[in-house]
């Protein structure tokens, strides 16, 4: 058998197995699925270099195309979690609006707290990455302190459209934090 894609279906179940113990800290931000059409869309689209020989060697391909994968996705939620910390911290502090989302008590250390705080920095990184691009702009530009007036005039509109924009961006942003939270919770 030489054909990529029937490769590639034939060795799914190998690949979910490699992908859930290389990519275990991924999990937390993306399906395994995901994972793997990711690795195997990798492939096709390396294809041309491609040329089967054995099934050992095929896997071994597979493995290293997987690990490229796994590095640039461990690299794509890093990076996207640098800002979510600022961001957290302002969404968390209730300003531009009510309902703000829980934050676990400040002074309090401990594993419980520590573990509190991480859950909602994958919650508002995984928040940000679903958000429209606009919005995401809006609640990171907010976040580093932007002005209402440059973000208008990044955005080409008003000052007090942007305000409103920045404030509907968090109000989703809020939204999406809490379904995370609930999905992530036990017995849901």
């Amino acid at each position: 058998m030489s054909d990529l894609g029937e490769l590639l279906g034939t060795n799914r179940a190998t690949l979910e197995r490699f992908l859930r113990e290389h990519g275990a800290g991924l999990l937390r931000y993306e399906a395994v699925d995901d994972l793997v059409q990711g690795v195997q869309l990798r492939a096709l689209q390396g294809g041309a270099a491609f040329e089967y020989r054995s099934d050992p060697e095929f896997r071994a391909w597979l493995f290293a195309v997987a690990r490229r994968h796994i590095a640039d996705r461990h690299d794509h939620w890093l990076a996207q979690k640098r800002g979510a910390g600022r961001v957290l911290r302002y969404t968390l502090s209730g300003e531009g609006s009510a309902g703000a989302v829980p934050l676990p008590a400040v002074d309090a250390t401990g594993p419980g707290t520590f573990a509190s705080r991480r859950d909602l920095l994958v919650h508002v990184t995984q928040a940000l990455a679903i958000l429209p691009p606009r919005d995401r702009d809006l609640v990171r530009w907010t976040s580093e302190g932007l002005s209402t007036a440059e973000q208008g005039e990044r955005l080409g509109i008003a000052a007090g459209a942007a305000q409103r924009a920045g404030h509907r961006a968090f109000e989703r942003l809020k939204k999406t934090m809490r379904l995370l939270q609930e999905r992530g919770r036990p017995g849901r």
